[in-house]
């Protein structure tokens, strides 16, 4: 039972093809079977029966003709008719023998035949016919016996021949049910083949459907179940079709529809950048002229009612400043000037200098700032990481109404988490995302300038995008944020020793620097400025012009110092080229600008100039003029 339960599950698994041929065969070979075993067994019985009747006839004739032959003991004429029947009735043997038992006559292997007990005998007795047995007197004067009994007659039929006619038969039968078979399996085959390769042609079908080939069309006639099932197949791909041209379709419109949103967005973004860039030139011109002029006034002006009101221009100006340098910053990230040199550094020195730099700003707001010491070596860049904490704890200082900040770390194993929390008002969750866009501020409805642009934390996030470093917000309305960076851990042996760079020297008396701007209070207040420097200045609105006043004054200059933005579609970068070759070296130069664009920035560090923006600060460029100078005497001495 378990073997045909087994036999059952595996044809349930194999193919189409081998269940149609046990199907096909099975049944045949079984009805085959039982007609080729009833027929043989009949055929069998037949002879048999033949057999028996052929032996109990040729008795029955020798009992009819030898009675005359045996009284009158012609054994010659005995032996001719046992010879003819035994011929005749295809008999193995025939004897004869008298009334007493003693052989009279016989045919064939007698001796042999009495002792084999694989033959068929038959006797019978020989009397005399009735109507002669009448007449005593004659066959008694002849010695026959009075009761009519003349002796006995035996034929024997060897079963040699049942079973040489029963193999012969069982052959042919088993021939018969081996043909029968081979043609059931035949035709099996060709029409499980058939049905299995229309199937197989059907699934191919179905398989190319499934990869997206709709084109694909089952070739069936559509007749019968697979002829309807393909033609089911190809209705079902029609339809898919179909529907996939419309899909494509509707995907060429929604496509289109976004290219065109995509467009106008990029279109938007791009007129935006203009403006910014534009709007944050032209103001940033009148405000560095503003600049220099305070400073040349600070330096020539000493008296004290005249030097505070210098100083609330000049705290005007800074502000101004640091709302265009946050405009700056975004420029460079979106430019991708930014340059990421990451270093093995302790965390604690800048906390301390954190501290130092916020601590009269939280003062003043009547804030707790406290920062939890922390003896950590970090692997980052040092200068952008200070970047984004500066964002965070101003951003949160200028946020915070009553409480404190908190500055922490927490090592969490080969990270460092650096957290910023306060106790202000606190973020909404559906707009802790938009937190981090550009000019976004909560709490800022009336835009007052003090609180900033809204950049303080979109820098954060490209700065944290830009290291690789990941940002995380957690706030609650009115009871707080915690903005917090994962930065790696650093090794304490590979802390760099960090070498303070002296204060840069004066510039040298007999430096000539020439300064190229077409803004004309620019060039007088860079000239004021130059003048208290004690440092000769030629100013020029172009190159031509430049080239006038140095080929009059029959020197070189020291330094260039142009403006980005000159007119007739020339650039501060042309200008320095063209000076360079007319003088045959690398003069050292300084590219100044109010353009954030950030393709400008681009441009400018690509080649290879120092760049400072507009509104410049005396002291910066002063340092920077100083160090340009020493350089190249130095290289030149060397």
């Amino acid at each position: 039972m378990n073997y045909i339960r087994a036999l059952f599950n595996r044809l349930s698994r194999s193919s189409i093809r081998s269940r149609m041929l046990v199907i096909a065969l099975l049944p045949a070979m079984l009805t085959e079977f039982g007609m080729v075993a009833y027929f043989t067994s009949q055929t069998l019985d037949a002879a048999e029966d033949a057999m028996h009747a052929r032996a109990a006839h040729a008795a029955r004739h020798l009992g009819d003709i030898l009675p005359y032959a045996l009284v009158s003991g012609d054994t010659a004429q005995m032996d001719a008719l046992l010879k003819t029947e035994t011929d005749t009735n295809q008999l193995s043997y025939a004897r004869v023998t008298d009334a007493g038992g003693q052989l009279v006559a016989s045919t064939g292997d007698t001796l042999h035949a009495a002792v084999l007990a694989d033959h068929y005998r038959q006797r019978i007795e020989i009397r005399l016919p009735a109507a002669d047995a009448r007449n005593d007197r004659l066959f008694a004067t002849r010695g026959a016996p009075v009761d009519g009994l003349l002796g006995r007659a035996e034929v024997g039929v060897s079963r040699d021949q049942i079973s040489i006619f029963k193999r012969e038969t069982l052959i042919h039968a088993a021939l018969l049910m081996l043909a029968a078979l081979l043609l059931t399996g035949v035709l099996a085959w060709r029409l499980s083949t058939r049905l299995a390769g229309q199937l197989r042609h059907v699934g191919q079908v179905v398989g190319r459907l499934a990869c997206h080939d709709i084109t694909a069309r089952a070739q069936l006639p559509p007749t019968g179940e697979v002829g309807a099932l393909a033609a089911g197949v190809n209705t079902m791909a029609e339809a898919l079709q179909a529907h996939r041209g419309e899909l494509e379709q509707r995907i060429r419109e929604a496509t289109a529809h976004l290219a065109a949103k995509k467009d106008m967005a990029e279109r938007a973004h791009h007129a935006r950048s203009r403006f910014f860039a534009a709007a944050s030139h032209d103001l940033r011109q009148p405000l560095h002229a503003l600049s220099l002029f305070v400073a040349a006034l600070k330096a020539r002006n000493q008296q004290t009612e005249a030097q505070t009101l210098i100083e609330n221009i000049e705290a005007s100006t800074a502000a101004l400043e640091l709302l265009f340098n946050a405009l700056l910053d975004i420029s460079r990230l979106d430019a991708g000037t930014i340059e990421v040199h990451p270093v093995h550094f302790p965390l604690q020195k800048m906390l301390c200098d954190l501290e130092q730099q916020f601590g009269a700003v939280a003062a003043e707001r009547r804030l707790r700032l406290r920062f939890r010491p922390c003896d950590i070596t970090l692997y980052s860049d040092p200068l952008l990481i200070e970047r984004i904490l500066v964002n965070l704890i101003a951003n949160a200082i200028r946020y915070t109404d009553d409480g404190g900040v908190l500055v922490a770390c927490r090592r969490r194993g080969r990270m460092v988490r650096l957290s910023v929390i306060d106790t202000g008002r606190g973020i909404p969750p559906d707009q802790q995302e938009n937190v981090f866009h550009e000019f976004v501020q909560l709490h800022n409805p009336a835009r007052d300038r003090s609180k900033g642009l809204g950049l303080g934390l979109a820098i954060v996030s490209r700065l944290a995008r830009l290291l690789g470093h990941r940002v995380d917000l957690r706030s609650r309305l009115d009871h707080g944020s915690m903005f917090s960076i994962d930065v790696p851990c650093g090794d304490a042996r590979l802390v760099e020793p960090t070498i303070t760079a002296g204060a840069p020297g004066p510039i040298p008396a007999d430096a000539l620097v020439l300064l190229v701007d077409d803004e004309r209070a620019i060039l007088r207040g860079m000239a004021e400025l130059f003048d208290n420097w004690g440092v000769d200045l030629v100013t020029a609105r172009s190159t031509d012009e430049a080239e006038q006043w140095l080929d009059s004054l029959a020197r070189v200059p020291d330094v260039i110092v142009s403006d980005y933005r000159l007119p007739d579609d020339t650039d501060g970068i042309e200008v320095i080229t063209r000076l360079r070759q007319k003088y045959g070296h690398d003069i050292p130069a300084i590219v100044v600008t109010g353009d954030t664009a950030p393709d400008t920035i681009l441009r400018i560090s690509q080649a290879g100039f120092p760049l400072l923006h507009k509104p410049l600060r005396p002291a910066k460029l002063r340092a920077l003029l100083t160090h340009l100078i020493q350089q190249a005497r130095a290289a030149a001495v060397g």
